[in-house]
């Protein structure tokens, strides 16, 4: 009874998850579509801009998000509350209306319709996901290992990156997907502080999805959905490869 209840809940899922995709596909079916799209600079220019936002939003994430992880799973101090709830803020307040605050400094900064500005805005939007994974991550590890490094004379950055790393890694690539995830999934706010100046694939499939053509937007959809999935692996396996070379490296000094 269990099984079968298992098989068609999974069944149920399946088809919410892959119908939608199945739609897309078949409005793609068009090749002069897929030729133009292919053949145009824009389409490229607007997938260099994607990842190179996305890849600043990771950068800040992992620089201040890291450390911002940490103290909240691991230490206890006054007001420790009130710094969750506003790391956790973005998540209740919608995008847009944080965005549209930010935009009056950013005129001042002259970040507005620049690449680092959306990046950054990117981050804070992504930050209490990259926070919420890592928090995770360290609820996992004990403090003991980290005093046995200490004792043996590890520095801080020895302790984090061959002793916290290691046990850190499923929880920061979840974190570094998440990141990559949302951050290809804004529109407004890259439009608000991008200014329609920094084209990315949402901005550009956007006007076809809602009101142009649809089937060149399924093909922009595809093409999005492909893009984000390359990236995050490529990501992944170069942190396990890196992680894999350090791993050999110190068994190599130890022999």
């Amino acid at each position: 009874m269990k099984n079968n209840l298992f098989r068609a809940v999974l069944i149920i899922i399946l088809i919410l998850i892959l119908l939608p995709f199945g739609g897309i596909v078949v409005e793609s079916l068009r090749l002069k579509n897929w030729i133009d799209i292919l053949g145009s600079s824009r389409t490229y220019h607007a997938i260099q801009n994607t990842a190179l936002v996305a890849l600043i939003a990771l950068l800040i994430n992992v620089v201040l998000g890291t450390p911002v992880a940490s103290l909240l799973a691991r230490e206890r101090f006054r007001g420790k509350k009130i710094l969750e709830a506003l790391v956790f803020l973005p998540l209740v307040i919608p995008g847009f209306v944080t965005t549209m605050g930010i935009q009056f400094l950013f005129i001042r900064l002259e970040l507005i319709e620049t690449l680092a500005g959306v990046g950054i805005v990117h981050s804070l939007v992504t930050f209490p996901y990259y926070i919420r994974a890592l928090k995770a991550g360290y609820g996992t590890i004990s403090s003991d290992y980290e005093k046995m490094g200490r004792l043996m004379g590890a520095s801080s950055l020895e302790i984090f990156f061959k002793i916290n790393f290691p046990m850190l890694l499923p929880a920061f690539l979840a974190g570094v997907s998440l990141v990559i995830i949302v951050s290809f999934a804004q529109y407004l706010v890259t439009l608000i502080i991008g200014g329609g100046e920094i084209i990315t694939l949402p901005i550009l499939m956007f006007p076809f999805i809602s009101g142009g053509d649809i089937k060149v937007g399924a093909v922009y959809s595809i093409i999005y959905i492909f893009i984000n999935i390359i990236l995050i692996m490529l990501l992944e396996k170069g942190v396990l490869t890196l992680y894999s070379k350090e791993k050999t490296g110190d068994k190599i000094d130890r022999d």
